[in-house]
């Protein structure tokens, strides 16, 4: 502990944070924080805003008996002791609680009040009006505030649910001049589920993806409620913007990001496309004069900088993955100058290990069958933040997980996917949606694993995930399945939220769920199969153990080729530091 600290350094110490009230032990440091929260306006129950810790700051500096600090705050006495004001200032770090902490919480509750009445969708967004108040709150202590907000905008999401009955909503913290955020995010999503009769899949997914070490969304849950009308259940899923590259990149966060759709020039295949005038930029990328929201690979950074919204950095990495520039046919996919080159442009084993997750899952919504719903971040290079454009790395970043463990709308069996060729599984999705191809083409996938090291790397990491978090008793465990013997899992967690979605166990939910409570009792619980008009559905358990013994047999054969462990690799894998 530093003997001094001035106002500015005290409010970087809690930036991104929240400091419960409640959290704090009765007494005077937590008279001082209920004082700050209310001095700086409409309060919560909560510090988080730069407006509260500045009037905490001055609130401790007014206490404080030490005329030495000068106008600072003294933490520690001339003999080294801890002061009283050291020990209140201990109290607020020792309460505060990040990102990472807030996305580990069980369950929120958010609630709208003074929205409009009757405006319970939102095609475009719409501006909280006067009067109108976001809060959100523990649900085991509703009392304990964590942000109560005037300042936000709300606005359906998604592709296919996007005029479900159940929707999706997407609500931004920062309207205007306004700053109120939550630990730094401007924004989160509220994830509808409304294809998953278990509530779990989003859970269950992007929990194994965080395990794989790959940089990804964090998730949780929420009941939502406008005018105290109680909409249900809903994922809750960390936006990926600039305070998630922050979070992930640090100095490199102001590159480019790109999302993947299905827009102006095909689906985000990343297959190469060379100019017909020879020239071969990132102009292909796009269609001449499109709006950014028709287009294929979308900017959701630097759009307006006519110096980096070229596509020229995402043109080199699709030359790259499909050897443009390497002379030979397929066999210079399993060269030294691709391995190299691929290398020196992208997260390879972030990439492999994304991949080793998502076969598991059978997630075919991203970049398997569709293909698109991921990001790509192009970070630049360690030590060179502005140069990103003459220097590209990119970062492969995954999304939307609700069609994952057994979701299936073209009669096809994803826990049967062949763990080298996912393209063979396609054929069923390209024939119904009207796909351009036969199958599926994915050359950043197919491409990759022609090389011996890249393919070694993925089986590898993919046998540690069957050994680890893809095992079928642990997944049913966390579950909290029928027969597990674990009560403490995600169906105990959800089921009063979700079951308060209908009246009846056989009636239509009133909040738009397409799943009644008895379905969703035996699609979570109990773990049966479920089949409604185009879509089947497995348990997700007996999807994980189908998934789980194919993959073994299969990896069995595999190991004749590429022998267990000799990527010399070791799991857990961890975010890889940017190359320099």
């Amino acid at each position: 502990m530093d003997r001094i600290i001035g106002k500015g350094t005290f409010r970087d110490v809690f930036k991104n944070q929240i400091v419960a009230v409640s959290a704090l032990p009765p007494g005077t440091a937590r008279r001082n924080a209920e004082r700050a929260n209310a001095a700086a306006g409409q309060s919560d129950a909560a510090l988080r805003t730069k407006a509260e810790f500045s009037a905490l700051f001055e609130l401790l500096l007014a206490e404080q008996t030490d005329l030495t600090g000068n106008g600072d705050l003294v933490l520690l006495d001339a003999d080294g002791r801890v002061t009283e004001i050291g020990r209140m200032v201990d109290a607020y770090l020792e309460a505060a609680v990040d990102k990472a902490e807030f996305f580990a919480q069980d369950m929120y509750q958010v609630k709208v009040t003074g929205w409009p009445p009757g405006v319970l969708t939102a095609d475009d967004v719409v501006e909280a009006p006067p009067g109108a108040r976001l809060s959100l709150a523990r649900s085991g202590t509703p009392d304990d505030t964590l942000l109560a907000t005037p300042a936000f905008s709300m606005v359906n999401s998604g592709n296919l649910t996007a005029h479900a009955p159940k929707r999706s909503w997407k609500i931004d913290f920062e309207v205007g001049a306004s700053e109120d955020r939550l630990f730094g995010m401007e924004r989160i999503n509220l994830k509808a589920m409304y294809n998953d009769p278990s509530q779990m899949r989003e859970a269950v997914a992007w929990r194994l993806l965080e395990r794989a070490g790959i940089p990804a969304a964090q998730h949780t849950y929420a009941t939502f409620t406008i005018n105290d009308r109680y909409m249900g259940l809903f994922s809750v899923i960390e936006q990926v913007d600039k305070k998630f590259l922050k979070d992930h990149f640090g100095k490199n966060s102001e590159g480019n990001l790109y999302k993947a759709y299905c827009g102006d020039v095909g689906c985000a295949t990343l297959e190469h496309r060379p100019g017909t005038d020879g020239v071969d930029s990132g102009r292909q990328y796009f269609t001449a004069g499109s709006r950014e929201d028709d287009r294929t690979y979308r900017l959701k950074t630097n759009e307006d900088d006519p110096a980096t919204a070229t596509y020229d950095d995402l043109a080199a990495l699709v030359r790259t993955i499909n050897g443009v520039q390497l002379p030979g046919d397929e066999r210079k996919f399993t060269s030294d100058a691709f391995r190299e080159a691929v290398e020196r442009i992208l997260n390879v084993p972030a990439f492999l290990r994304w991949a080793g997750a998502n076969v598991l899952l059978g997630s075919w919504d991203n970049y398997f069958a569709t293909p698109s719903n991921y990001y790509l971040y192009n970070s630049g290079r360690l030590g060179d933040p502005s140069g990103f454009m003459s220097r590209p790395y990119f970062t492969f970043i995954p999304w939307d997980y609700d069609n994952s463990s057994g979701i299936d709308f073209f009669s096809t069996q994803w826990q049967y996917t062949d763990l080298l060729d996912w393209p063979a599984m396609t054929r069923n999705y390209c024939r119904i949606t009207h796909a351009p191809h036969q199958v599926s083409r994915l050359p950043l996938f197919t491409n990759l694993l022609r090389h011996h090291d890249f393919c070694q790397y993925y089986l590898d990491h993919l046998e540690y995930l069957l050994d680890t978090e893809f095992e079928p008793e642990r997944i049913a465990a966390l579950l909290g399945a029928e027969g597990s013997g674990h009560t403490d899992g995600l169906w105990q967690l959800i089921a009063p939220a979700a079951y308060a979605e209908s009246a009846t166990p056989h009636g239509q939910p009133f909040t738009g769920r397409q799943f009644t409570n008895d379905e969703v009792y035996r699609a979570a619980y109990r773990q049966w199969e479920l089949s409604r008009g185009s879509q089947f559905t497995y348990g997700i358990f007996h999807y994980t153990r189908m998934r789980y013994d194919h993959a073994r047999q299969q990896l069995a054969e595999l190991r004749k080729t590429y022998p267990n462990g000799a990527s010399g690799a070791s799991f857990p894998g961890a975010m890889e530091v940017l190359p320099s």
